[in-house]
């Protein structure tokens, strides 16, 4: 798995980085999806958000984001099976991007 964490500058809402996640997915030609507590009710408390984003064409992988808002990590990360075409290079592009927009420091 290749994965990347940014510490981000302040609290940021649900909202404010599924926008940021879109804005960077639309001119790579993906699509961005809630998943976990953001796609459907749990039994258990948690406050850990989760995206996925994916190539629009079959076989271009699967970029995975997540953000915890109280250890203000964003982690952005491709797991070995899901690198697909597109992904195991989008992957990084992505890091970079939020770590620009949001980030202080990151750990590898």
């Amino acid at each position: 798995m290749k994965r990347h964490e940014t510490t981000v500058r302040f609290h940021l809402a649900q909202d404010t980085v599924q926008q940021m996640l879109t804005e960077w997915a639309k001119p790579h030609n993906a699509t961005v999806r809630p998943m976990g507590r953001l796609a459907r009710q749990y039994k258990t408390a948690g406050e850990e958000m989760h995206w996925h984003i994916g190539g629009h064409e079959i076989g271009m992988g699967t970029v995975e984001v997540s953000y915890t808002p109280s250890s203000g990590r964003l982690t952005v990360m491709v797991h070995d099976n899901r690198q697909g075409t597109w992904a195991g290079r989008a992957w990084k592009d992505l890091a970079e991007y939020t770590e620009k927009k949001i980030g202080k420091r990151s750990v590898r």
